[in-house]
């Protein structure tokens, strides 16, 4: 059967066939070229993107002290003061701090003090409430 002619539609599958064989090789040169070129330019936009990422970094770090320069050279040299914090108004800020935390101490422990009491006072009403449901009596909805 090797050597005996094929069919008339076996032989146009065999052409085929070995048409496809023959341009698989190309095919595949070509795509493995467009993969490389591919990756090429990953890696070249990548460069360009930390580059860019490099000059906006750079940038930022400029542009307020040449803010500044400019400012400084239209301001008149009497104008420019730099202010200066006093050490008594740090003291008293502190001072007002403390006092504001202890007065902040001293009310968590008064209602820490009369939690008890408020306690006492809930279960209290809750046991009203109970005798209330157990009694069974009618209650207008205004109540």
């Amino acid at each position: 059967m090797a050597g005996a002619a094929p069919a008339p539609g076996q032989a146009g599958a065999l052409l085929n066939h070995r048409k496809r064989k023959a341009l698989a090789p190309a095919a595949e040169d070509e795509a493995e070229e467009l993969e490389r070129e591919v990756e090429e330019l990953e890696s070249e936009l990548a460069d360009l993107d930390r580059h860019v990422l490099e000059h906006l970094r750079g940038t930022a770090k400029r542009v307020p002290d040449a803010v500044a320069s400019c400012l400084a050279a239209l301001l008149p040299s009497a104008l420019i003061e730099v202010p200066t914090v006093s050490e008594t108004s740090i003291v008293e800020d502190d001072q007002e701090q403390l006092e504001k935390l202890r007065l902040l101490k001293l009310k968590m422990e008064a209602n820490i003090a009369t939690l008890p009491k408020v306690l006492e006072r809930m279960n209290e009403s809750v046991a009203q409430c109970e005798k209330l449901e157990s009694l069974n009596v009618n209650i207008h909805p205004i109540f």
